[in-house]
């Protein structure tokens, strides 16, 4: 049955390898030149042409990231989409019942075989990408978000998530609309809707720092200092009773330390998250997309009972 299977798909699975080897090659000699790119900038004499080197790191930075987190939306609909749509749209389907291996066995293999390819292609060049931001987060996270959809989905336990969700989520649209372009356009608009969700909700995962200061020392150069490799999330004032108040407090008022003392303001209250917490964060979010995973195959395996009557 494998072997079937292998031969039925082995051209969209060794394109995907392909693609993941390329940019997998590509990003591991980026990460190597953006490490020398840190190493000469942090020099005691770093040279102009240093710091134009950094510059171009951080800014492929994004570009990458961005183009990466494209991933499962390319699984979902160039491999999970076509995976049952195109049997049941030729009509190859029917003959499945007939054969000794059995329907679930069937659907069990492909489903396996793709998302064994789809996890493959998501680890290595995640593991890639994740040797690109390292050196540049540290240096300065201010450049390198990691927070962000290039540099949390496309990296870690979440990215091979993510890439099998969207392979689940393809391959169950195949099974509901049972032709192979409407369910690739089902696909593609099922994922960016997922997509735009999740970015909404991955720093529910993140586990964050807060440094405040008191006594009265609430001016511009009283403010904690967030580590290099931190992303700040949020800067307020903070009164005696521990509340907070925005850091535009007083911002229009005359006399700005005279209005902030009538608010009650003591000092500063700083939040931020270190980069050597993203794995639990990404840990944590790969369990609620676990969740989605499992639910996805509840909706397939409904799916398919219907298809494969």
């Amino acid at each position: 049955m494998a072997w079937l299977v292998w031969r039925q798909h082995r051209t969209a699975f060794l394109l995907l390898l392909a693609m993941a080897a390329v940019a997998t090659a590509g990003l591991a000699w980026l990460a190597q030149d953006a490490s020398s790119a840190v190493a000469a900038a942090e020099e005691a004499k770093a040279s102009p042409g240093a710091a134009a080197a950094l510059d171009a790191a951080y800014q492929r930075l994004d570009l990458l990231g961005l183009a990466l987190a494209g991933l499962p939306v390319i699984i979902g609909v160039f491999i999970g989409a076509p995976l049952f749509a195109g049997d049941l749209e030729t009509g190859t389907a029917k003959f499945v019942g007939v054969q000794s291996y059995g329907r679930w066995n069937w659907v069990a293999t492909k489903l396996g075989m793709a998302a064994v390819f789809a996890a493959v292609a998501a680890l290595s060049t995640g593991i890639a990408m994740k040797a690109l931001w390292t050196p540049l987060v540290n240096h300065m996270a201010v450049n390198a978000d990691f927070t962000s959809t290039g540099g949390f989905d496309t990296t870690g336990p979440v990215a091979v998530a993510l890439a099998v969700l969207g392979l689940l989520i393809g391959a169950a649209a195949g099974l509901l609309m049972r032709r192979t372009l409407p369910a690739m356009v089902v696909t593609f608009v099922a994922l960016l809707a997922v997509k735009t969700v999740w970015s909404q909700l991955r720093m529910m995962f993140a586990t964050t720092v807060t440094k405040t200061t008191g006594g009265g020392r609430f001016g511009e150069g009283d403010s904690p200092k967030v580590p290099d490799n931190a992303v700040e999330i949020d800067t307020s004032y903070v009164t005696g009773d521990g509340s907070l108040r925005g850091w535009s407090t007083c911002t229009d008022a005359g006399d700005s330390s005279a209005c902030l003392r009538r608010h009650g303001v003591v000092g500063w209250s700083k939040e931020y998250l270190p980069f050597s917490h993203m794995d639990a964060m990404q840990w944590a979010a790969t369990g609620a997309l676990a969740g989605l995973i499992l639910l996805t195959v509840g909706v397939l395996v409904y799916a398919a009972r219907g298809a494969l009557r």
